[in-house]
């Protein structure tokens, strides 16, 4: 059984008290402006602390980590409020062949674990060309991972601008940003 999270042992408690502390959810919900209509792929879950606040604005959450832990816990508060438009999937993503049809790809502080960032956005873009929406780490933050594992906005960008997405939006935390791309077509 694995209860390792991409590889750093996980403290689900911990780690909800210091998210709430660091990234304002009303702002974050303001910056993604969430249609009724969407559906929403949560990558890198944890215990679904997003993927329970985005639930009721939206059409439908996949909600999808590796970690059978944190699987779980996501499953018995979505089983406690009775919430139905949630589906969990316990799957590495870097392994999944068959990505839901969504049209936001959603990440907290999960997008730079990934081995397979490149191939994340092309099993999604095959699909829609959803928005992707990422909360990370200041390079220059004390907290989170080393800062050479953090991802910068300009290094999201060239990441993001290698698949035909371009930055539409970006807002600053005390720690953390988050950031908006959406797919553009190439000119040439």
């Amino acid at each position: 059984m694995d209860h390792h999270h991409h590889g750093h042992g996980f403290d689900y408690d911990r780690m909800a008290e210091m998210r709430e502390k660091m990234v304002d959810i009303k702002s974050v919900l303001e910056f993604m402006n969430i249609k009724k209509e969407e559906n929403i792929a949560d990558i890198g879950s944890g215990d679904g602390y997003y993927s329970l606040i985005m639930a009721p604005l939206c059409s439908k959450v996949y909600s999808i980590d590796i970690s059978e832990d944190g699987i779980e816990r996501e499953n018995i508060k979505i089983g406690k409020n009775k919430i139905k438009n949630v589906e969990t999937l316990q799957e590495d993503i870097c392994k999944m062949n068959k990505v839901p049809d969504v049209d936001r790809v959603f990440f907290s502080n999960s997008f730079h674990d990934f081995p397979c960032m490149t191939d994340i956005i092309k099993k999604f873009t095959e699909r829609n060309k959803p928005i992707f929406t990422l909360i990370e780490f200041k390079k220059d933050s004390v907290i989170g991972p080393p800062s050479e594992i953090k991802l910068a906005p300009e290094e999201l960008d060239s990441i993001f601008l290698k698949n035909n997405y371009e930055r539409k939006g970006i807002k600053f935390f005390e720690h953390n940003y988050i950031v908006n791309y959406s797919f553009h077509k190439s000119t040439n």
